[in-house]
């Protein structure tokens, strides 16, 4: 991503970096980031993230479910375990989470609440 350089930071900017150093790959839930890198030329500062490579095939390729995804009770129970950890290792390190994903962390913990009910 690019920016001018006195805009070149915040929640956007370094938050994967904050990401990985508070929640490490999740037991291999969440893609481990490798490395970052950037630079500032002519006043636009460019940052680059290298994660790897996810080998599980795409659920959506749509931000809204436009299907039925029909997942193993193991998925759900795996996304609990993850969300748990995820929970312990962010107390007192919210600002590292970007605003969309603790929306979609609230939005995916009423959804198991709501299943497993």
């Amino acid at each position: 991503m690019s920016a001018p350089e006195d805009k070149a930071s915040g929640r956007l900017w370094d938050g994967a970096l904050g990401a990985q150093h508070a929640f490490g790959d999740l037991d291999r839930h969440r893609p481990a980031l490798l490395a970052v890198h950037d630079v500032v030329d002519d006043g636009i500062a460019y940052w680059a993230e290298l994660s790897v490579r996810v080998d599980q095939p795409v659920l959506s390729d749509d931000p809204i479910l436009q299907r039925d995804l029909q997942l193993p009770d193991s998925w759900w129970t795996d996304l609990a375990g993850s969300l748990g950890k995820a929970a312990a290792a962010s107390r007192g390190h919210l600002n590292w989470i970007l605003p969309a994903e603790i929306v979609a962390g609230r939005r995916v913990a009423m959804a198991v609440e709501y299943l497993g009910e």
